[in-house]
Order: structure tokens, then C-alpha cells, then sequence
């Protein structure tokens, strides 16, 4: 299959039309982003920037009558022109990247790989602490640690491996953040982010990079397999087109850490972590307010040992993030979107004479569902902490792409978008560039989904976009209403 094609042969398993339109049954006309109370109408052509959902005003968000949404559609013309514009914009930005590297090195109007090891490791280096792919300080990876994780391989003239992780599975559970469990754009995005480092990094050392991407989809916490599978499948096709399927290494985690531990070294590890996960959630008790998650995670630190807890994240935190992941239970009849903004809005509270006890009973067992997940990622990763995982792993170039920590470039698949792309939806903002947002700001903002019909993701319950745009960039034509062209042509990733 060629990835510049303007036509797609896909397998039919992952062909599909979206025709159910009941998720989109939200307050919204198509370009009017919503005024409600004092709060300032939101620009119609940029994303939220949000970092949670926790940051957008979800009383307001869910105050406000439902109207339906209109449709776009790309036909394949259309979704081949998006797709050369990514990658060819990408690899435009790879050369520019390149040859900036080159000069600010001392190379410039050089050509060929560079010979010195500590050369390529300063080239490496540079290329991952620009604001392209930088998340984070760039204090916690100095040229220092570099030098050291890269100029082994150099001195071997080996590929340098460099190891992230990433595409888990799509956060769709509260309605909020996507419409459906199929990678979009914002992946697709991601995977062209990783080709722009590989295809600039080797035009200075012509070894060039082994990344190796761990999907860590139901490691942390258990996740259906199927559903899990059926987004990897749809990613590996999206390698395919973003041109990364000989460039990048995708590996389930479960699998390749416990090809490093080995059988009975992954036996212990499992082991070790039925027997915590029982008595972290012995030591949190029930299911109760974030308040009750505080003193709970002072019982977990005072209970267990403070190497099983170096570099994992405080009990309440944990809990905090998860209560904006998890599935939230509506009642019958009502409108899943606004019930999902409503609770969100004020996750913590439990109680008080305003508030329905219907209201109070789903924020409840947001909180349990958020609490027993938090539980079992504490005990994955203590587990993991007990068995000494993170020194098994083979020599390499780290990328944290959820926090910076020392010994780790922090990594952003999208430039300057604050969210992972699997923690929201794809899009294109009002200059075409591809960014990641909440669903549910992108819909308050004016924005109007987008299918494919060779790539859009088919759910149970029907369609989910490939991506979404703003509506000023959409034109009437032949009777219907699309994609500004112009838009589509210039399509690009973000710089910062």
C-alpha cells in the first residue's frame, strides 16, 4: 500500500462509514462557539490547551441546550491531499532540523555523517531539547547524560536505541476527551513526530535511530484485551501511511518486560503483585472522597517499604488523574456528554442539600472506579520497583513523555500541545496545524468532526472522527459543506 496514494486499498475489517450521529448531541450550532453566564466566548480557531479536564469550566460547559452537529466528509482525494501535506511538511521540518543542527554545531555545508562520538551525541542532544519535541526542563537531560547513553553506540557504529512509550489505548471512557476507542489524527500526528527525529537524525549519523515504542496498554491497570488490540492494529496501519513501519518497533509491555525478566523472574513479578495490590488496598480502605485518598496515601507510604515507592506517584495524585479517565455511569434518558461535564465539574462532592442524589451516587462510583485503578497501578509499579525492572532494560536513550525526570529527555509528541494524543482528539487548528484536544472543548469552540471512509474508526456505537476542524475553515460547495481545501493543503505539526 502506498502512503501518498490518493486512493486506499485497506483490509475491510477497517473500512467503514459512520452513520450513528447520537454522540453528538451537544450544545452547539455549527461556528457559534457557546456564550453562557460572564465567561468569554473561546477563539473558534484555536484549541484549549488544557492540560485536564480538570481546567475547562465543565458547569458551564453542560448548562447550555443540545443541538446536532453537522457531518464532514473526506472523500479519498481529499484524505490523500492531508496526508502528503503531513509528510511532507514533516520531512521539510526533518531538513531545516538537520541543517540547523549542522551549523550550530560547527558543521554547517558539511555533508555525511558525522565521525566523533561526542559529536553525535551533541547532535542527538540538541535535536531532542528543541521546542519541538521538548516536554519539560531541559535541566533534567544535560549533554553530560547524553554523552553517556549515546556514545557507546556511536563507538559501534550502531543504531542509537531510544525507547518511549506510548499509544496504550484511546481515553474514551467519560465521553469527554474522545469520541470513540480508534487512534485519529492526534496518533497519526505522533507517529509522524517520531519520523521527523528518526529521518533528521540520520542525515548526521547515517546509523540512524532504533526507537522502540512500548505500548503499555493494560500494563499499569487492566484494560480489555480486545479493545486494546483492535487500537493497535489500527496504529500499525497508521505507521504505514506516516511512513514509520522500518523505522519504529512497537512492543507490548507485558510481553517485553517479561522477556527481560524471564518466565520465572515475570512468575515473581506477578506474584509480588497480587500480594501488593491486596495490601495497598487493604492499607487505602473503601472507596471515599479525595480528601479520604490523602490519608490513605499516607497509610500506603507509612506501610511499605520506600524503595517500592521511589518515583511513583503519591496515592491521592494518582486518584485525582483517573477520576477524569474513568467511565461515568449516566441515568437512563439523559444527555451521557452534559450528566459527564456535570460530575466532573465537582468530582469531590458528596453530599449537600442542592445536590441530586443521582448525581451523588455516579460521583461515587467514579471515585471507587478511579480508586481500585489507582490501586492496581501503585502495585504495578511497586511490583515493578521490588523486581528491579527499570534496571534490566538494555542501554538507552530514554524519552518520558508524561513528566520530566532526570536521566530522560522529556518528550512531546505534539509540539506544543499539552496532551497526550491518545488523551484526547485529533485536530487541525485554524492555521492547520495538528494538535490534540478535549472533545468537549473542541465541540464548545465550534469545531465540526470529520470522517474518513478509509480511515475514520468504527465503535460500537457507531463513528468516530478522524479529526476535527474549525467551522470558518470549511466551505459550501456542490451542495454540501467541507473542508477548506487550502486547509487540508497545508496541513502541518506543530513547531512548540
Amino acid at each position: 500500500m502506498s502512503a501518498d496514494a490518493s486512493a486506499f486499498s485497506l483490509p475491510a475489517r477497517i473500512v467503514g462509514h459512520p452513520h450513528d450521529r447520537s454522540w453528538i448531541d451537544w450544545p452547539q450550532q455549527p461556528g457559534a462557539p457557546l456564550r453562557t453566564g460572564t465567561r468569554p466566548p473561546p477563539d473558534p480557531l484555536s484549541v484549549s490547551n488544557a492540560r485536564s479536564l480538570g481546567g475547562l469550566p465543565l458547569a458551564e460547559l453542560a448548562a447550555v441546550p443540545g443541538a446536532q452537529l453537522q457531518q464532514l466528509h473526506l472523500d479519498a482525494g481529499e484524505t490523500g491531499a492531508l496526508l502528503r501535506a503531513l509528510r511532507r511538511n514533516a520531512d521539510a521540518a526533518s531538513a531545516r532540523l538537520a541543517e540547523a543542527t549542522r551549523h550550530h554545531l560547527g558543521f554547517a555545508g558539511s555533508i555525511g555523517s558525522l565521525r566523533r562520538p561526542r559529536d553525535v551525541a551533541a547532535a542527538l542532544h540538541r535535536m531532542l531539547t528543541r521546542s519541538r519535541f521538548l516536554k519539560g526542563s531541559r535541566s533534567c537531560y544535560p549533554l553530560t547524560t547524553a554523552t553517556a547513553q549515546i556514545v557507546p553506540f556511536v563507538e559501534q557504529r550502531r543504531p542509537v536505541t531510544v525507547m518511549v512509550s506510548g499509544f496504550p489505548f484511546k481515553q474514551h471512557d467519560n465521553g469527554l476527551k474522545a469520541a470513540g476507542p480508534y487512534p485519529d489524527l492526534a496518533e497519526l500526528g505522533a507517529l509522524l513526530r517520531l519520523r521527523e527525529l528518526a529521518r533528521a537524525f540520520v542525515e548526521l549519523y547515517s546509523p540512524g535511530l532504533r526507537i522502540v515504542v512500548l505500548a503499555d496498554g493494560g500494563y499499569s491497570r487492566p484494560r480489555a484485551w480486545s479493545e486494546v488490540f483492535g487500537y493497535r492494529d489500527r496504529v500499525e496501519m497508521f505507521a504505514q501511511l506516516a511512513g514509520v513501519s522500518g523505522t519504529l518497533e512497537f512492543a507490548d509491555q507485558n510481553r517485553y518486560v517479561a522477556g527481560l525478566l524471564g518466565e520465572n523472574g515475570w512468575s515473581e513479578r506477578e506474584s509480588i503483585r497480587r500480594r501488593l495490590r491486596e495490601l495497598v488496598a487493604t492499607l487505602a480502605g473503601p472507596p471515599d472522597s479525595l480528601v479520604a485518598a490523602g490519608e490513605a496515601g499516607r497509610r500506603i507510604t507509612g506501610g511499605l517499604p520506600p524503595e517500592l515507592l521511589a518515583d511513583v506517584p503519591g496515592f491521592r495524585d494518582i486518584v485525582s488523574s483517573l477520576l477524569y479517565s474513568v467511565p461515568v455511569p449516566a441515568p437512563q434518558g439523559t444527555n451521557p456528554m452534559r450528566w459527564a461535564c456535570m460530575l466532573l465539574a465537582r468530582p469531590d462532592v458528596l453530599d449537600g442539600a442542592d445536590v441530586p442524589d443521582e448525581l451523588v451516587r455516579s460521583r461515587r462510583a467514579v471515585l471507587g472506579s478511579a480508586w481500585r485503578s489507582a490501586v492496581d497501578h501503585l502495585a504495578a509499579s511497586a511490583a515493578d520497583n521490588a523486581v528491579g525492572v527499570a534496571a534490566r532494560y538494555p542501554h538507552h536513550v530514554r524519552l518520558a513523555t508524561v513528566a520530566s525526570r532526570r536521566g530522560a529527555s522529556g518528550f512531546s509528541y505534539l509540539g506544543g500541545s499539552a496532551l497526550l494524543p491518545w488523551h484526547g482528539t485529533g485536530c487541525l487548528d485554524g492555521r492547520g496545524r495538528l494538535c490534540a484536544d478535549f472533545l468537549v472543548s473542541l465541540l464548545d469552540r465550534g469545531f465540526l468532526p470529520v470522517y474518513s471512509l478509509e480511515l475514520s474508526g468504527l465503535g460500537a456505537t457507531g463513528g468516530q472522527p478522524l479529526l476535527m476542524v474549525p467551522f470558518a475553515r470549511t466551505v459550501f460547495a456542490d451542495g454540501h459543506r467541507k473542508v477548506d481545501p487550502e486547509l487540508l493543503a497545508t496541513a502541518r505539526l506543530r513547531s512548540r
